[in-house]
């Protein structure tokens, strides 16, 4: 039973992953030359999150699907089966409400899409609609989402390091984007940071 239902939710990631892969590099906006300006910070940020959705995820799909094991992970093996139930089956909500929020959150950004770090062009302009109406940085929010969910699929100690590093990078992000965003826009976004007091989690006006 544990083993038919660990490779259903593989079965499930695989096709999520194709969806969001798909998805970002073919979305408009995605495939243009970008240049991170707030130091290692970005650049870290980036390539871990590119090697996650297009590398990690779409492993992790495989590995339950094919029932292997991969070390690299370093699953703890838990041995109570409603307690993997339960891990899996949190960790399933978490994955996909973070890859619904992900792809809601990059196709309203359209060809303003930036990777992190990234100073908004003469071009861009400040998206106001879908998730970002009630967060600022939904994308940081659904990829920790995602991360989180794999985490307690796999049981894995590399996830857990992995999630705690992405968290710290994006805590460091924020505030410098924040800034690069209000001399792009700077009575707009002061005025949306306003309406919009939530940066990944909705909060109400003071």
């Amino acid at each position: 039973m544990i083993a038919q239902y660990s490779q259903l939710l593989g079965a499930i990631i695989l096709v999520v992953s194709a969806v969001i892969g798909g998805i970002l590099i073919l979305a408009p906006g995605s495939i243009r030359l970008q240049r991170p300006e707030c130091g290692w910070e970005g650049w870290t940020f980036n390539i871990l999150n590119l090697l996650f959705f297009l590398l990690l995820i779409p492993l992790c799909g495989a590995m339950m699907l094919l029932d292997m094991h991969v070390p690299i992970f370093i699953c703890i093996k838990l041995q109570s089966t409603p307690l993997i139930i339960v891990f899996e089956s949190l960790g399933l909500v978490l994955f996909l409400f973070g890859s619904i929020l992900l792809l809601w959150s990059r196709l309203s950004l359209r060809r303003s899409f930036r990777l992190a770090g990234v100073k908004p062009s003469q071009t861009d302009y400040l998206t106001l609609h879908g998730p970002y109406k009630n967060i600022r940085h939904p994308m940081y929010l659904s990829a920790l989402m995602v991360l989180l969910g794999l985490t307690f699929i796999l049981s894995s100690i590399v996830m857990a390091i992995m999630f705690i590093v992405m968290l710290w990078l994006i805590k460091r992000l924020i505030p410098r984007e924040e800034i690069q965003l209000d001399q792009a826009y700077p009575i707009a976004y002061s005025e949306y940071c306003r309406r919009v007091p939530g940066s990944m989690f909705p909060t109400r006006q003071k």
